[in-house]
C-alpha cells in the first residue's frame, strides 16, 4: 500500500482480492480512505470481499473500467492493466506469472514486489489484528500434532480462510 501511495479519494482494484494478501489490501485501503473496488475468481467471494469493505467487486475482467483506477494491487497475476489511469500506479506481487508488462508510455509506474523483512510493518499489522481493526481469515485450526489432518482439511478445498498451525 506504501508503494501504491493510496490514500483518501484514491480508486484502488484489488486483483485477488479473495485471498490472504488482497484481502487485507482490501481492508488497509479501505482504512486510508480508499475506494476500493475488487476482482475475484468466483462468485463466492463476492460475499466475502464486501464484508471487508470493497464498493465493486466483479468476477468478470471486462467490465472493469479502461483507465478507471488510479492503483492497481495484483495479487495473482490477473494483469489488468488496461483498469489502470495513465499516470497510476501498478504492483503486483504474483512473481511466478511473470513481469508486469512495461507501461511507461502511459506514465504508469509497475513493480513486482516480494515479502521483505519489515518488523516494524508486521508490529503495526498485528496491533490492528489485536485492535479489531484488520480481520484475518481463518477457516480452521489445528495443534501441530495434527498436521495432517490440517493437510487433509486443506485438500479438501473450498476454504474461507487459511488452516492455520498452533505451536
Amino acid at each position: 500500500m506504501d508503494w501504491l501511495r493510496v490514500g483518501q479519494g484514491d480508486k484502488l482494484l484489488v486483483a485477488g482480492a479473495a485471498g490472504a494478501v488482497g484481502g487485507l489490501a482490501v481492508q488497509l485501503a479501505c482504512a486510508r480512505g480508499a475506494q476500493v473496488d475488487a476482482l475475484v475468481s468466483r462468485q463466492a467471494h463476492i460475499k466475502v470481499v464486501q464484508e471487508l469493505g470493497a464498493d465493486h467487486i466483479t468476477t468478470d475482467r471486462t467490465t472493469l473500467p479502461a483507465g478507471g483506477y488510479d492503483a492497481v494491487f495484483d495479487t495473482f497475476g490477473a494483469f489488468v492493466t488496461d483498469a489502470v489511469a495513465d499516470g497510476g500506479r501498478y504492483a503486483s506481487i504474483a512473481t511466478q506469472a511473470g513481469p508486469v508488462p512495461d507501461l511507461s508510455h502511459r506514465r504508469v509506474r509497475t513493480t513486482v514486489n516480494q515479502v521483505r523483512e519489515d518488523g516494524r510493518g508486521l508490529a503495526e499489522l498485528a496491533a490492528a489484528v489485536d485492535g479489531g481493526r484488520l480481520k484475518i481469515r481463518v477457516d480452521a485450526q489445528y495443534a501441530m500434532q495434527n498436521v495432517k489432518a490440517a493437510h487433509e482439511h486443506f485438500q479438501r478445498g473450498s476454504l474461507k480462510g487459511k488452516v492455520a498451525l498452533i505451536f
